[in-house]
């Protein structure tokens, strides 16, 4: 039998990925150095890495809006989730009909 996740498990999963995307993405701040690779890519490595600013800021700010949407959903599931529960308590012997 195969086993069953809550809702918003994957989506869960996916926002806390996308959090250590936005970690790895800082090249610099990951111990990248462009001389350590060689002197013929050196030139090509640092110049890389200097232009990668723009597409690294812009990857970064869409990568929190997909994070925060992620979050979102879970807690918008939790949130139904507790409703329902509510709402079962509330109806009384477990909805059982009486």
């Amino acid at each position: 039998m195969a086993e069953i996740d809550m809702p918003g498990t994957e989506v869960q999963s996916m926002g806390e990925l996308l959090g250590r995307v936005m970690d790895l993405i800082e090249t610099r701040s990951a111990g990248f150095d462009a001389v350590a690779v060689g002197p013929p890519l050196a030139a090509a490595g640092s110049n890389f890495d200097d232009r990668w600013n723009d597409g690294r800021f812009q990857l970064k700010r869409e990568c929190k809006t997909l994070k925060d949407g992620c979050e979102a959903i879970v807690k918008a599931f939790a949130d139904a989730d507790k409703e329902m529960a509510s709402a079962l308590k509330e109806g009384g012997n477990g909805g059982a009909k009486q």
